[in-house]
């Protein structure tokens, strides 16, 4: 989350147009991913309406970036549930524009020209992998024990 020393992939962000970078910093500032997705599926609030005069496709736009940017915050590890892993995973294909991609295909499509975001992925599937070796291995420890 912000002010964690972990990288934080701004490369979204850097590709935006210069005319939506202010509203897409202002709700990367200050917009929860949830608020952020609630825009994105029926457009932004009234406040945001008010304070930016921008077309729907300019919105789409900058929530998608500001999504995928504010995902990168997540610092993943074994003590996040796999259900949630899932689901941020599943909210950056959805605004990557690959909707129902795997983790595997979204990290080939970041990887040239989002490679922390590709390695947020990357991370996410050893976390994944880990945590079933983990439970694997304990199931066999409680087998041999009984």
């Amino acid at each position: 989350m912000p002010g964690s020393s972990h990288e934080v992939d701004a490369t979204f962000m850097d590709e935006l147009p210069f005319s939506v970078r202010e509203p897409a910093l202002d709700l990367v500032r200050y917009a929860t991913l949830k608020e952020m997705l609630e825009m994105r599926l029926h457009g932004p609030s009234l406040h945001y309406r008010n304070k930016y005069n921008l077309t729907p496709d300019q919105w789409n736009l900058l929530l998608n970036a500001v999504i995928l940017t504010k995902i990168s915050y997540f610092q993943i590890n074994t003590y996040f549930p796999n259900a949630y892993i899932d689901k941020l995973i599943e909210i950056a294909a959805f605004a990557a524009g690959k909707k129902g991609a795997s983790a595997l295909d979204l990290y080939q499509e970041m990887l040239l020209d989002h490679p922390v975001f590709a390695d947020w992925l990357k991370t996410c599937l050893l976390v994944k992998q880990q945590k079933i070796r983990t439970a694997n291995t304990s199931q066999a420890a409680q087998k041999s024990t009984t």
